[in-house]
């Protein structure tokens, strides 16, 4: 709910803004103008449509200085930065608004018109224009406020017409010619530099992979002839044969290979103990200290003695050591002992075996709840001296409601993990080694948990699993448990006071076991792009074989295991991400995210678990936490109690889309939008309106609303006002409640505005 008060504040504000920054100019040095930003003007049409628009974008890009940012529309740093003032005082809160939130104005004199035109036509030149000429002026409107304006003849854009190596009798010349069926300068390409740079690089790394150590790039030149005539280039490749050292036409072969496991990078040098190694598989180890056991080091390289250099094996190396995750710092030196032959050193500088970790912290939900959590954990990463992991933690936390209409119950929990992981597989009378830069792990996991929700019920789950995880490339991971068995214990303890809560959907008896499947594939990793992808899929089985052996049927033929049922279905849940990204202020992400859950012999619904829910601070921010559905299931509305604790559902689908602005170093802001609802798979007496059916698209919440993103690079603070905009359990014709919206009324902002406060993006 936002206070009255606080609404005049902010508009007061907003509209203080707003003003000034109408009148940013008015504040300007006399005889000087505002600097708004460049215009380009292609005066041709040599270019395609398609290749102008590129080109304009890249031509502004160029210009110096950049303009006053905007926010939205708005340049709010310079509003800013002219409403603080000038002030003679060193400290203050107008003297940090001015300097280090504010934004000093742009000035047109700053900006070097010539020299920016200059820098355009370089531009076209790279690109094929070799004709284009610029021309340019500074507009200034009464309001004191300029803009550059270029107008562009780019001219025709040449394109290559053929392309010859020239080969001379060397051995290495041979071997670039018998790869220049893959260069990059196809005949009819337009000609790029970018593209010869690139063309230089795939010569250097193909011959890198061939042993030729120290050839680089740079040997390479490019002659481009234009003078052919028809607006075409010829183009000849050669070695700069003058400028080559001797060694650069050598192949190498590796020789000995020596890795020091224990390496203080301001210790003694490492040199001086080669004659204390172990050998193993011709790896000479130097561990005097015996951390590690030598066949774990060995089994993580690539390189071997006797093979011929490859850049490939090299970076593969050092990233399989890295990913192992015990050292600190990996690096490597190559020695030549002769023309043809070279030694290998690894220096490995192990983090420290043992850690211990706290961790605290407070937590919100969207219904006035309020709570802590912390943690400690112990790691030793390095146990049985082959890089295994093992973890212990031991949280606990608490939630109480501290206000709201719906009294809910206090809830404590306690939990206790160990997890350990082998830096590879792990499969019994299997041996598999890949040569993935990325090692797999083995992971054994065991886990208890205890809830209590006040004197209403405790719950006790016990938990083993045994699996894979690995990564078959930066953007793609994988995670395999062939063997999950989870038993979960309920015990009501349901006292006078609380006996109207509902709780009976939240209470599952019995054992889950079966396998999973996860696959990611993440776009995100790596350089910034326009358009980037997310996508994780799971599959979850349970009690399936042992199910169909049993021919199992909850109603009729009930079966047990360990003298508890066991559940039996098949859940499938896809969540797929898309963020495109204007510019580095400006972006968009959107996720669709579904969940499908078919309980059967066994069971007549997902354990509570497995569950889905909807509304909550990364689900649907204008909705109660775990409160949306099941379909046009609404508590109050069909019964007009609030006694239900949360509501689950077997089946899920839900839509997001959120516009995200930079404000500030690290404040972003972001206006979102929610839809989704869970359905119940079987028929539930309990939830009327809750079975899915072929009309669930009719039965969507939605709702709208505006955040803050605090970044402070350790962990983001999330702030999130919603509110609904489609109640689902409403008549069909009236569910979507714009036509309701009041802010001026204080009774509609205490019902419909939720506020949220989470870490981390909702997606």
């Amino acid at each position: 709910m936002l206070p009255g008060i606080k609404t005049k504040i902010l508009f007061v504000v907003l509209a203080a803004i707003c003003v000034c920054g109408c009148s940013n100019s008015k504040h300007l040095p006399a005889g000087e103008s505002l600097f708004k930003g460049s215009k380009v003007h292609i005066n041709d049409n040599e270019a395609s449509k398609k290749e102008r628009k590129v080109l304009k974008t890249d031509l502004v890009g160029v210009v110096r200085p950049k303009p006053n940012t905007k926010t939205l529309g708005v340049r709010l740093k310079l509003s800013l930065y002219n409403l603080a003032g000038d002030t003679k005082k060193k400290k203050g809160i107008r003297r940090w608004i001015r300097n280090k939130v504010g934004e000093p104005p742009v000035l047109a004199s700053s900006m070097h018109i010539n020299n920016s035109k200059e820098l355009m036509v370089n531009l076209l030149q790279n690109r094929g224009f070799f004709n284009a000429t610029a021309s340019a002026k500074m507009e200034t409107n009464k309001k004191k406020k300029s803009i550059a304006v270029f107008e562009i003849t780019t001219g025709p854009q040449y394109t290559i017409n053929k392309v010859y190596f020239n080969k001379d009798s060397t051995l290495i010349s041979k071997k670039i010619d018998s790869t220049f069926s893959e260069t990059m300068l196809k005949p009819g390409s337009p000609y790029n530099l970018d593209l010869i740079k690139a063309e230089r690089t795939r010569i250097d790394r193909g011959l890198k992979e061939l042993g030729y150590f120290f050839f680089k790039a740079d040997y390479i030149l490019v002659i481009v002839d234009s003078s052919i005539g028809d607006h075409k280039v010829n183009m000849y490749v050669k070695l700069k044969r003058k400028e080559i050292p001797e060694e650069a036409y050598s192949v190498y072969t590796i020789n000995d290979i020596y890795i020091y496991a224990n390496y203080k990078i301001h210790g003694k040098s490492a040199d001086t103990t080669k004659e204390k190694a172990d050998t193993i598989d011709n790896y000479h180890i130097i561990d005097n200290k015996h951390v590690f056991k030598p066949s774990v080091l060995a089994n993580a390289m690539i390189f071997e003695k006797g093979d011929r250099y490859s850049m490939d094996d090299q970076n593969i190396s050092l990233s399989r050591l890295v990913n192992m995750g015990v050292f600190k710092f990996v690096k490597n030196r190559f020695d030549p002992i002769n023309d043809s032959f070279m030694d290998v050193y690894y220096y490995l500088t192990p983090y420290p075996k043992k850690s211990i970790r706290f961790e605290i912290g407070a937590l919100t939900q969207n219904d006035d709840r309020a709570g802590t959590e912390g943690s400690i954990s112990w790691r030793n990463r390095n146990t049985f001296k082959g890089a295994e992991e093992l973890l212990f933690k031991i949280n606990g936390g608490f939630e109480a409601q501290y206000s709201g209409p719906v009294k809910q119950p206090n809830i404590y929990n306690f939990g206790a993990e160990t997890d350990l992981s082998f830096p590879r597989f792990v499969i019994p009378f299997i041996d598999i080694q890949t040569n993935s830069r990325y090692l797999p792990r083995s992971i054994i996991k065991l886990k208890y948990s205890f809830e209590s929700e006040s004197t209403l019920l405790r719950i006790n789950s016990y938990t083993a699993s045994y699996g894979y995880d690995w990564k078959e490339g930066p953007h793609k991971e994988h995670q395999f448990y062939p063997f999950n068995f989870t038993y979960v214990k309920t015990d009501t303890l349901g006292t006078s006071d609380i006996l109207n809560l509902l709780y009976a959907n939240l209470i599952f008896d019995g054992i889950i076991i079966g396998p999973t499947y996860e696959f990611t594939y993440n776009s995100q990793n790596g350089p910034q792009r326009t358009h980037s992808f997310y996508f994780d899929g799971l599959v979850d089985l349970a009690g399936n074989v042992l199910g169909a052996a049993e021919h199992a049927d909850y109603k009729t033929n009930p079966k047990t295991l360990l003298g508890s049922r066991y559940a039996e279905y098949v859940k499938l849940q896809p969540d797929f991400r898309y963020y495109l990204r204007f510019t580095d202020a400006t972006s968009i992400a959107s996720r669709i995210m579904a969940g499908v859950g078919i309980p059967y012999g066994n069971s007549d619904e997902l354990p509570n678990i497995k569950q889905f829910w909807a509304g909550g601070n990364s689900d649907l921010r204008g909705f109660p936490s775990r409160l949306v559905g099941p379909g046009t299931f609404n508590e109050y509305s069909i019964y007009h109690t609030n006694n239900y604790i949360e509501t689950l559902g077997d089946m899920k689908l839900e839509f997001n889309l959120e516009l995200r602005q930079k404000v500030y170093k690290f404040i972003n802001a972001a206006v979102f939008y929610d839809m989704g609802n869970i359905w119940l798979y079987n028929n539930n007496p309990a939830f009327p309106g809750g079975t899915f059916s072929s009309d669930f698209y009719k039965e969507f919440a939605a709702d709208v609303g505006f955040g803050l993103r605090f970044d402070f690079k350790i962990l983001i603070l999330r702030l999130d006002l919603g509110m609904p905009v489609r109640d689902p359990w409403l008549p069909e014709n009236d569910r979507w409640v714009l036509n309701k919206i009041d802010f001026s009324s204080a009774d509609w902002r205490k019902n419909n505005l939720i506020f949220n406060i989470a870490i981390g993006y909702p997606f």
